[in-house]
C-alpha cells in the first residue's frame, strides 16, 4: 500500500503553550531498506511520542520483553526511558515500517500519559476509525495541504487528541462493531471544519441520509444538524475565549463559511453575538480582530 509521507515540525516562540501542551512535530514515514534505531535513553531532550503503524512493522523494546509492531499497534512513550524502537534487519526480512508519529511535551501531558500507560502498557491496538487516528490522520493531511495552524490551535488539538485516546481506552467499545450512530458521531467530530456535507458522509459510512437522520435521532435525541452544529459552536466558544483569532477566521476555522452565518447561528443558541460573548468570557484582554 502507498502512503504520502511528509514530516511538519512547530516552532513555539515566548507562548504559554511552549509551557504547558504543544507539538513539537508530527509526520508519516515508510522506513526500509536503512538503519532506523532509536534508544530512548540516551536522548538529550524531554517529551512524548505516540507512534501508529500504517504498514509493515516494527520493534519497540523494553526492558523485559519485545513488542512487534504490526498495523494498528501503537507505543507511547516518554523521553528519556529504558526502551528502544527500530525497524529489524531490513535487507535480510525484506520488512518495511510505515508509520504516523507525533512529539509533543508539557506538563498537561502527564495525568493522560500516566492514565494511558497505567491502563494500556506502552503498546496498544487501535483500529483505523479509533477517533484518536482519524484526529491524527486528519491533522496530517491539513498540514501536508499546505495550510498552516493559528497560534495555540496545536494545543487545542493536542488535547483534543489526548483525551480521544484516553477515552477509547478507558471506556472501549470493541466489544461490539461501534453502531451507525456512532460512526456518524465520529465522523462529525472529525471533519465538523471540513467543508464536507452530511451527504457525503451518509455515502461513506453506506447509508441513506434519510435513515442515518432517523436512527440519530432516535438514539441521541437530536438532529444531525443539531450536533454538527453543537460540535462547531464548542469549539468556537473555545477559541473565541482562549485566542486572539479573528472572528472570521474562528468562522473558516470551525466550519461555518461565513462570519455573517456563524454569526447568526450564534446568536440563535447562545442568544449573543460571538463579539458579544468573548467580551464578556475572555479572561484576559484581547485583540477584538475581525
Amino acid at each position: 500500500m502507498n502512503f504520502e509521507t511528509g514530516f511538519f515540525g512547530f516552532i513555539h516562540i515566548n507562548t504559554i503553550a511552549e509551557n504547558t501542551l504543544c507539538i513539537q512535530d508530527l509526520g508519516l514515514e515508510k522506513r526500509q531498506n536503512e538503519k532506523y534505531y532509536y534508544n530512548n535513553k540516551n536522548r538529550d531532550y524531554e517529551g512524548y511520542l505516540f507512534q501508529y503503524t500504517l504498514d509493515g512493522y516494527g520493534i519497540y523494546r523494553t526492558s523485559d520483553r519485545d513488542y512487534k509492531l504490526t498495523k494498528d499497534k501503537a507505543f507511547l512513550l516518554s523521553f528519556p526511558d529504558e526502551g528502544s524502537y527500530f525497524l529489524p534487519d531490513a535487507e535480510a526480512s525484506g520488512n518495511h515500517w510505515t508509520f504516523l508519529f507525533i512529539h509533543f511535551k508539557g506538563p498537561a501531558v502527564k495525568p493522560f500519559f500516566n492514565r494511558i500507560r497505567e491502563l494500556a502498557g506502552p503498546v496498544m491496538n487501535l483500529d483505523a476509525q479509533n477517533p484518536s487516528i482519524l484526529l491524527l490522520n486528519e491533522l496530517f493531511h491539513t498540514l501536508k495541504s499546505g495550510k498552516q495552524l493559528e497560534p495555540y490551535e496545536d494545543s487545542e488539538w493536542l488535547f483534543r487528541f489526548l483525551a480521544a485516546l484516553l477515552r477509547s481506552i478507558e471506556f472501549p467499545q470493541d466489544k461490539n462493531p461501534p453502531s451507525l450512530v456512532d460512526a456518524a458521531a465520529c465522523w462529525i467530530q472529525s471533519r465538523y471544519a471540513l467543508p464536507q456535507s452530511l451527504e457525503d458522509m451518509s455515502r461513506e459510512l453506506g447509508v441513506s441520509l434519510s435513515h442515518l437522520s432517523r436512527q440519530f435521532h432516535k438514539q441521541k435525541g437530536v438532529t444531525l444538524i443539531q450536533y454538527l452544529t453543537r460540535i462547531r459552536l464548542e469549539h468556537a466558544m473555545s477559541l473565541l475565549i482562549d485566542t486572539d483569532i479573528p472572528i472570521h477566521k474562528i468562522s473558516e476555522k470551525c466550519g461555518f463559511g461565513s462570519r455573517n452565518y456563524f454569526s447568526k447561528v450564534y446568536k440563535k443558541v447562545l442568544h449573543m453575538t460571538p463579539e458579544e460573548y468573548r467580551r464578556q468570557h475572555s479572561v484576559t484582554e484581547k485583540s477584538q480582530g475581525t
